[in-house]
């Protein structure tokens, strides 16, 4: 009786750790996907401030310390060369986010990489990549591509 007994005690012990564990699990995949979330509504903002050709919103949008490395005028004509020539979004589509805590060329900080599939007027099978840092408690984009 007293070897069952100690063997039930011994199993709840091993079951409420495991339950422990998956809390733990559940809560940091909740959390993971609020700050997916969080991360691809900043980018598709930012993305439809970049579609209507407002640049300059979209420039201000950006961290200061971005800010201060290039003027308004530098970041409207590096958006008029890299995205004016696609044309019109025609579709876009959530492929996917990425986070991490290093970034080459910038300090260690929060970034989430958000990848879409996007058509374009000019370009009918693209990929968009927006890098965003979590910087004064709001997401902001850091870096945009077009494959």
């Amino acid at each position: 009786m007293k070897r069952t007994f100690a063997f039930l005690i011994c199993l709840s012990f091993i079951l409420f750790q495991g339950c422990a564990i998956h809390r733990s699990v559940s809560k940091s995949l909740s959390e993971k996907r609020e700050r997916e979330k969080e991360g691809r509504a900043a980018a598709l903002h930012w993305l439809q401030l970049v579609d209507s050709g407002e640049y300059a919103q979209a420039y201000e949008e950006e961290p200061a310390r971005l800010r201060a490395s290039n003027t308004e005028a530098q970041f409207i004509r590096s958006m008029e060369g890299r995205r004016a020539p696609f044309g019109r979004v025609r579709s876009r589509i959530f492929i996917g986010a990425a986070f991490t805590r290093k970034l080459t060329g910038s300090p260690d900080g929060r970034y989430e990489s958000i990848l879409f599939r996007t058509s374009f007027e000019h370009k009918a099978v693209a990929a968009e990549r927006v890098i965003l840092t979590y910087e004064s408690e709001q997401w902001r984009v850091v870096d945009y591509r077009v494959y």
